[in-house]
């Protein structure tokens, strides 16, 4: 069987229309783990798919470090609430960058967050990137890997956001980083 067609790029003016429009939340109650990005990018506003550019590297690390049977598309997200995962944002307001989300906003999006991880009660929450964890939380030397503080009850993790702008983190590391969290999900008998 083929791959489906790749989505085509949303126009010039698809994108500019997107700023500061939000992407809903791919949540449910009890989930394994609750991946929290930093904010949507345009892409994904325009396709209403949270990491919607069908070349972030989310859905090639999810796929290699075991939390999706093969590399999912965007539009295949809604496939990982049966799965057991969910997507949120720390700032629901897409963007052209991350960047252009500042830190009081970030500070300011904390306690709403913690309020939906309290309720949603997942088995962890994986924050996906660094600098906003660190800000929002007041914790300038966490580091990546598992958390010595929950959010809201859940165990916390810190995982590279992958984001082809992360130059920093190549797809091996990000699969090794993000499959230390799958394996602590459903450890070896």
């Amino acid at each position: 069987m083929p791959p489906p067609p790749r989505p085509r790029r949303p126009s010039d003016e698809q994108l500019s229309a997107a700023y500061g429009k939000p992407v809903g939340d791919l949540v449910e109650p009890g989930l394994k783990a609750l991946f929290v990005g930093i904010n949507p990018s345009l892409w994904s506003a325009v396709s209403g798919h949270h990491f919607g550019n069908p070349n972030n590297r989310l859905w090639p690390t999810l796929h290699a470090a075991g939390f999706t049977p093969r590399r999912f598309l965007p539009s295949d997200a809604p496939e990982l609430l049966a799965l057991g995962y969910g997507i949120v944002n720390f700032v629901n307001r897409a963007t052209a960058t991350a960047a252009e989300i500042g830190d009081d906003e970030l500070r300011a999006a904390a306690p709403a967050l913690v309020g939906k991880i309290g309720r949603l009660r997942p088995r962890a929450v994986a924050f996906l990137g660094l600098t906003a964890y660190r800000t929002a939380f007041g914790r300038p030397r966490a580091a990546v890997g598992p958390q010595p503080e929950p959010v809201a009850g859940a165990p916390a993790w810190l995982l590279p956001n992958p984001s082809g702008l992360n130059a920093h983190y190549q797809l091996p590391d990000l699969a090794r980083l993000y499959g230390e969290l799958r394996a602590s999900l459903d450890p070896a008998p």
